[in-house]
């Protein structure tokens, strides 16, 4: 047996641990499968032993990739604790406080957190990352953000979160299409638009608002025809090419463009929440301000 197991062995170690799959792993830990599978070839080397029973089916633990599991889990909370700690510690000596947020918060309840903030901490620098929801999450469990702005849903047992604002979206539409002079300005049922093409986010990129639009689909009784886009301004070009149709939130204003109009649509239409994330364990006074600020904005 060889001494030394890397940080990152066990964590492959512990992904695999959990996931059972190999790709699945992979995907979290955003390494090859061929990188996982010569890390744990590695450490099973390292420690003379075979940490997992491989067939062609499945993968399970072996007892002694049991035992390590369960160490592996302490020490790489330990591990991510301590580095919160430090990077916290960092944080308030040099006064600064990292927020993540997404373009609906920025453009709905974020603006008047930050003045607050602001008018509260002048003295502390304030570095905003606009960021997807999915990377917010990461940045804040690795402490490289004090709070997030982002999207729900948003789940992990070390996080709180709390939802502090929901819309309902809206859908832009060719000026063209047949049902806008139909019914004027009257709301739209969703299943009108069935056999368009939604023009969406992929769910790589957004899978809260990606799984919503199909949710909200299928509530109407149809499955969409869907053509990714990544980018918003993109996929309102689309909708004006005639591409198919895109959904908006409330403060898209599309009226100024002769070739796409934005509807309004009956219930079910799909919503967009965005919630405030932070630590459990983080004590900072900074936190506590942005949270009242947020949850005071919420009420109001």
């Amino acid at each position: 047996m060889e001494a030394g197991m890397e940080i990152k062995e066990l964590r492959s170690f512990a992904r695999v641990a959990e996931t059972l799959n190999f790709n699945r792993a992979a995907e979290m830990l955003n390494m090859s499968q061929p990188v996982v599978t010569k890390t744990i070839a590695q450490l099973e080397h390292k420690l003379g032993v075979k940490l997992f029973e491989r067939t062609t089916r499945r993968v399970s633990l072996t007892a002694a990739g049991i035992i390590l599991r369960r160490e592996a889990d302490g020490l790489l909370g330990h591990l991510d604790q301590v580095q919160r700690a430090v990077r916290h510690a960092i944080a308030e000596e040099s006064g600064r406080f990292a927020i993540g947020v997404t373009p609906l918060a920025m453009q709905t309840v974020f603006p008047a957190v930050i003045r607050g903030f602001r008018e509260a901490h002048p003295e502390i620098e304030v570095a905003i990352h606009e960021l997807p929801s999915e990377t917010q999450v990461k940045e804040l469990l690795s402490a490289e953000i004090d709070a997030a702005f982002l999207l729900m849903p948003a789940e992990d047992p070390a996080l709180e979160v709390r939802e502090i604002h929901s819309e309902q979206m809206r859908l832009a539409v060719p000026v063209s299409h047949p049902h806008l002079k139909a019914l004027g300005n009257a709301p739209m049922p969703l299943s009108a638009f069935a056999g368009e093409t939604f023009i969406i986010p992929p769910r790589s990129q957004n899978p809260g608002v990606h799984d919503e639009i199909i949710r909200a689909c299928a509530s109407s009784g149809f499955r969409p025809r869907v053509k990714d886009c990544t980018e918003g301004q993109s996929c309102l070009c689309l909708v004006e090419a005639g591409m198919g149709v895109s959904f908006v939130t409330n403060r898209i204003d599309c009226a100024a463009s002769g070739d796409m109009r934005i509807v309004d649509l009956e219930a079910p239409a799909p919503s967009l929440s965005v919630a405030l994330a932070w630590r459990k364990d983080d004590p900072s006074p900074l936190l506590q301000t942005v949270r009242t600020l947020a949850f005071d904005g919420a009420a109001a």
